[in-house]
């Protein structure tokens, strides 16, 4: 399926421009950058219509999807295979403008790219599929392979977020590239099993090293301005830890307290008790129109399930869908005036927060 996006506004090319001019501090030359921002915020589908920009397919998106039970095998291969990027990885089908710079569409991701992993494993378990789903999955190697090494000793290694050279080091892409890796070194073949292996480790060891005192990590690995500490990305580190570990139990020791004194940070700086809803920030970086967003709650919902709190995710899956989800449709944001924003937009928090709803009512039933 298809969806619009909160950042595909800007892949059109006259907007594009205009967002490089205003990121660069050419205010001047780029004025008509917040008004199509305030033109986004009153009627963010209505503009894309008007703009001519069309909804995407993402796989990592239909990756969920098919594990949560809305794709069958074959189609998903099918948009897995029509989807990829440079034959090995996959990404977002338009540009994206990040404080590490303007990264073009199709470039492949680290943070995208195990999503789809996951789901060729699960289909390679069915024999009529086994074959593809191993290929495409095996060919992943030479995408990890093609990350910049930004920071490389005997014990510690960070990659880049994508293969192009970046200047900052992002901590959440390293612990994807880590739970990339230990997938190979159980799942690959055997002639690299021992080098991913050694490479999930290293990461592993360079993401642990990132964590503050306070049990938290922030999006970057400096101090240089623009850094932050947020919801879903301070959750993805926690939940890669954990798929880690389970994939190289030898790591627990090491892993485990860090795990613990991160999900403490997230429980006492980024949950707001009173709301019953996960926070944005707890360290910001820039202020906008929005106060709550549903990727926040599904990563945190996702590891209450982890943690096995099943009743206190009951509640906060209630709560969460009380709020973002009006007459059976589900929103992405909510803004500071309390209103419901993007409609549909799949990518950005709905489905990932689907998924971890199916996940939690498929163990209730077990459990039942």
């Amino acid at each position: 399926m298809k969806y619009y996006d909160p950042y595909d506004i800007w892949s059109l090319p006259s907007l594009g421009d205009l967002k490089i001019k205003w990121t660069q501090g050419k205010k001047k030359s780029s004025v008509i950058v917040p008004l199509i921002g305030i033109l986004e915020i009153i009627a963010p589908n209505h503009l894309r219509k008007y703009m001519s920009v069309k909804p995407n397919i993402f796989a990592h998106v239909e990756a969920m999807r098919y594990l949560s039970g809305d794709l069958t095998p074959r189609e998903t291969l099918d948009v897995f295979t029509t989807t990829r990027v440079r034959d090995c990885a996959w990404g977002l089908p338009f540009s994206w403008f990040s404080k590490n710079g303007v990264y073009p569409a199709n470039t492949p991701y680290i943070t995208n790219t195990p999503y789809v992993m996951e789901a060729l494993l699960d289909i390679a378990c069915l024999p009529e599929f086994k074959v593809k789903a191993d290929r495409l999955f095996e060919q992943t190697w030479d995408f990890l392979e093609t990350l910049e090494v930004m920071h490389s000793t005997s014990s510690e290694l960070a990659l880049s977020y994508a293969p192009i050279r970046e200047p900052r080091m992002v901590v959440n892409a390293n612990s994807y590239a880590a739970l990339a890796y230990a997938l190979h070194a159980v799942y690959g073949n055997d002639e690299i099993r021992a080098l991913a292996t050694e490479r999930a480790e290293r990461l592993i060891n360079w993401v642990l090293a990132q964590q503050q005192e306070n049990g938290s990590w922030f999006y970057y690995a400096d101090d240089a301005p623009g850094n932050f500490i947020d919801g879903f990305h301070s959750c993805f580190v926690i939940k890669n830890l954990l798929k880690t570990q389970k994939l190289l139990p030898n790591l627990e020791a090491l892993t485990q307290p860090a795990i613990n004194n991160g999900w403490l940070y997230v429980r006492n700086y980024l949950y707001d008790p009173q709301h019953n809803l996960c926070r944005r920030f707890s360290h910001r970086s820039h202020r906008d129109p929005f106060r709550w967003d549903l990727y926040d709650q599904a990563e945190y919902l996702g590891l209450l399930i982890d943690f096995e709190l099943l009743d206190e995710a009951q509640n906060f899956a209630s709560r969460v869908e009380s709020r973002f989800q009006r007459n059976s449709e589900w929103f992405c944001r909510i803004d500071i005036f309390g209103r419901p924003w993007g409609k549909g937009f799949r990518r950005w928090g709905i489905t990932p927060y689907l998924y971890q709803r199916y996940r939690l009512q498929h163990l209730n039933a077990g459990s039942n």
